[in-house]
Order: structure tokens, then C-alpha cells, then sequence
């Protein structure tokens, strides 16, 4: 190791983030749940795209195939690491898994000094970092805020900061501290509004936590009482946190970006950069499912006032001592645009961003049209990533015409789902590509 480098170190704890989420199920239905989060661990590679050499620590183990491939596609070098699970919290297994820590110290004194990077800056990673300079070994988190200004991270990542510190920005709704109370408002709102309303919960995880009520679909207050009945009794972490109600923005008339998403990195220095924007592919339910990503996604009007927006809220950060990664989620209805929430952490553009980015350069934003995406697999087909890479050998990436198809996950192919990214030259050819994509992988004639 260059004495001279920083070791790097990168932390997946996406059940750090959500916990409070989590925690506020019945404990029989935690394992569900973060084994539900974890799962995504080897996609996380892709996110130390731009470190030559890496360590990751993982919560679960990752599959060789996948490092070599990755490694082999990025031409980094990574070093897989599993602490022994003692408790849901990765960086409390770090320090208590003595060999662990004790590996990383030694690799640590080898180098300059030591850089966290995780999924989520958590108090849990402050806490790690003052373990290892107890240990004589200087750390540097470099994409996060001092700990001084670590409330910026829960407080504008969480839902009811972000409308308290920008309500003029988005769709017209309110804050309820209890259920009783939202049960209450919900009908008047639901009624008083243009196309319906939306619930959220405080804090959720890749639109769990999310329900849409839309006035096609529910034509009256029978109905609606119903609907919210069911929600409220089948929804524990309704019970036991804020909840958000605001008014449904329908997007369907939006076609090229309804869901646009726009990523902001603020340097330690105070420097905002915008390092991509897209548009986000999500379920009806409000299930974030993935994006596209090309200059194109936006234009005109929308695009100057998305960056409005954007440079407002990444201001706000700033002053506030924010720093590191975070998104804008926002709605077009195809005449305005609205900030929705932020997630102030690793996104699900982050690490397709930064692989392209790797791979293509630093014009890839007009030169290739992105699309990563999530396929579930038909069940009862024996899937492994064997029969995914037979299927799809021929559409993966060449590096020779920089184009086709980036597996993002082998983890999810033993799960009954694919991660995958394609990289094109235009969007009609990257759409192409993933109608080839799921007509090789649902076609009944996989089975081995």
C-alpha cells in the first residue's frame, strides 16, 4: 500500500438509515426487513467506482463472481469484509469483531490515514471513527458533515424537516404528529383536494411507507374511510412517528420526466456541484424502481426550473454546515415542478453515476443514454448467475463501443430479482436493450 494514499473504507449500512423505520415493526418482522436492505450490499461496489483500491464492508457476504466482474469492469481493486453480526448496526459489529478492527487498524497505520465513505453518515459512523483514532489512527470522513452539524443529515433527510425548511417548494400539505390527528385531517384533505393525497411516514426506505390515495380510484367517503382504516391498522410505523399528508400531484401529463431527481455534492470546502440529474422510474404505488439518466431527461422550462429549485434547497445545506451527498426528489405535472423529499446519503443513481462515469468519461451525460432498473424474475424458474450470464453474454458491456447491459446484483438474482444497468448510444436503442433484457430472462424456456 502507498504510504502516501489514504486507506479507504466503505461502510454498507443502509439499516443504520433506517432503523427508525424498521424498529417500528413488531420484532418478529426486523430479519424480514433488513435482510430486505442488505440484500443490495454488492451493488455498493459500484459506488467506489472513482477509488482505485477499497475495502468494503459488507453485512453479508458477497459473491466472488461479482468482484471479479466488477473489478475486472472498473479496474479497481477491492478487499470484502463480513464483520460477525452482534447487533443490526454494522459499525457496532466493527469495533466489537476484534479481528476485524484489528485488521483494519494494521491496513490503516500502512497509509496515510484512514477514509470513511458509507451508505449513510449515521452517528454509528462517528462513533467508529473516534474508535480508531483511539487507536492512534487519523480518519477523515470526507463526504459528510462535521459532527457538530450532523443534525443537517436526519433533519433535512427526514421528511417533516424537509417540508418545514421548504413548504413553499412543494405540493400543498401538513404535518401530523400522531395517527389519531392524521386520520382526522386525511378525509378533508383527500376531499378538498384536486386528484387526491399521499401518506408518508417520516422516515421509509425506496417508497415503503409511501401510500397513494387517488380520487379515480376511491369515489367516495365510504371508501376512503376503508381504505384509510386499513392502512392505518396494517402500518405499524404510522403509529409511532410524524406523518406527512400532502396533496397528489399527478404527473401523467408530464411524459419525458414526471419524477425528476437531481443529485448534489457539497465539498468540504463549501463548493456545490450538481453531478447528474434523471428521471426516476417508479411503480404506481410510489415504489422506486430506477432512472434514466441523459442530458435529454430534461429540457426548456422544467429543466430551469428543476435547477432553480435545486441551487435554492443545495444553499440552504450549505449555510446550514451539510456537507457530502444528497438528492432532490421532485414531481412535474407538465406545467410545474415540486420538491418532494431529500435523501441525504448514497442514492439509487449514485453508484450507476459513478461506474458510467469510470467507464464512458466525463461527457458520458451526452454521449450515452443510462437506464438501471430492477427486474423481478418469474418465479419457480431456477435462476442463478450462471443462467443470467448465458442469457445476457451477449448484450454485457463492451468496453470497445462502450455500450450494453452492467449487472448491478448477483445477491438479487438468489432473491428472485435482477439490478442491471444499460448503457446506450440513444434513448431508442437503450430501451431496445432492456426490452431484449426481460424478454430473455421471462421467457419460460429458461429452466436449466
Amino acid at each position: 500500500m502507498n504510504k502516501q494514499a489514504p486507506y479507504s473504507i466503505y461502510i454498507y449500512n443502509p439499516i443504520e438509515d433506517e432503523w427508525p423505520f424498521i424498529s417500528s415493526f413488531p420484532k418478529k418482522n426486523w430479519n424480514t426487513l433488513i435482510t430486505s436492505s442488505n440484500r443490495f450490499a454488492d451493488c455498493y461496489l459500484y459506488a467506489n467506482a472513482h477509488i482505485p483500491q477499497f475495502t468494503l464492508i459488507s453485512p453479508i457476504p458477497i459473491d466472488g463472481e461479482v468482484k471479479e466482474y466488477f473489478e475486472e469492469l472498473s479496474d479497481c481493486k477491492s478487499t470484502i469484509i463480513i464483520p460477525r453480526t452482534k447487533t443490526p448496526f454494522i459499525c457496532k459489529n466493527i469495533t466489537a469483531d476484534t479481528d476485524v478492527f484489528n485488521f483494519l487498524i494494521s491496513e490503516a497505520k500502512k497509509a496515510s490515514h484512514m477514509d470513511i465513505y458509507a451508505y449513510a453518515i449515521t452517528q454509528h459512523v462517528y462513533d467508529l471513527k473516534r474508535h480508531f483514532e483511539k487507536k492512534g489512527i487519523l480518519v477523515r470522513i470526507p463526504e459528510a458533515p462535521d459532527e457538530k452539524n450532523a443534525w443537517t443529515i436526519q433533519h433535512f433527510g427526514q421528511k417533516s424537516g424537509f417540508r418545514k425548511s421548504f413548504f413553499p417548494l412543494m405540493a400543498k400539505g401538513a404535518i401530523f404528529p400522531n395517527a389519531s390527528v392524521a386520520k382526522k385531517n386525511a378525509i378533508t384533505m383527500f376531499q378538498e383536494s384536486a386528484h387526491g393525497i399521499v401518506l408518508k411516514t417520516d422516515k421509509g426506505n425506496a417508497g415503503q411507507g409511501v401510500h397513494i390515495l387517488r380520487k379515480n380510484e376511491i369515489n367516495s367517503e365510504k371508501k376512503l374511510k376503508e381504505k384509510l382504516l386499513i392502512i392505518f391498522q396494517n402500518e405499524p410505523f404510522l403509529k409511532k412517528h410524524p406523518i406527512i399528508i400532502e396533496e397528489y400531484i399527478d404527473t401523467s401529463k408530464e411524459k419525458m420526466c414526471p419524477f425528476p431527481s437531481v443529485e448534489v455534492f457539497i465539498h468540504q470546502n463549501g463548493k456545490i456541484e450538481i453531478p447528474y440529474y434523471c428521471n426516476m422510474i417508479v411503480k404506481p404505488e410510489g415504489e422506486f424502481y430506477g432512472m434514466e439518466m441523459h442530458e435529454s431527461v430534461l429540457k426548456g422550462a422544467i429543466l430551469k426550473k428543476v435547477m432553480q429549485i435545486t441551487k435554492s434547497i443545495a444553499q440552504t445545506y450549505k449555510q446550514a454546515g451539510y456537507r457530502g451527498r444528497f438528492d432532490i426528489d421532485m414531481l412535474c405535472d407538465g406545467k410545474n415542478v415540486y420538491a418532494g423529499e431529500s435523501n441525504t446519503r448514497i442514492n439509487g443513481g449514485t453508484d450507476t453515476y459513478l461506474i458510467v462515469k469510470k467507464l464512458i468519461g466525463n461527457d458520458f451525460f451526452s454521449r450515452r443514454y443510462v437506464i438501471s432498473s430492477y427486474l423481478d424474475l418469474p418465479s419457480g424458474l431456477p435462476f442463478t448467475i450462471q443462467t443470467v450470464k448465458r442469457l445476457l453474454s451477449q448484450h454485457f458491456f463492451n468496453k470497445v463501443s462502450k455500450t450494453g447491459v452492467i449487472i448491478g446484483s448477483i445477491s438479487t438474482i438468489k432473491n428472485g430479482g435482477l439490478t442491471y444497468t444499460v448503457i446506450e448510444k440513444t434513448k431508442k436503442s437503450a430501451y431496445e436493450k432492456v426490452d431484449v433484457i426481460v424478454s430473455l430472462l421471462t421467457n419460460n424456456k429458461n429452466k436449466e
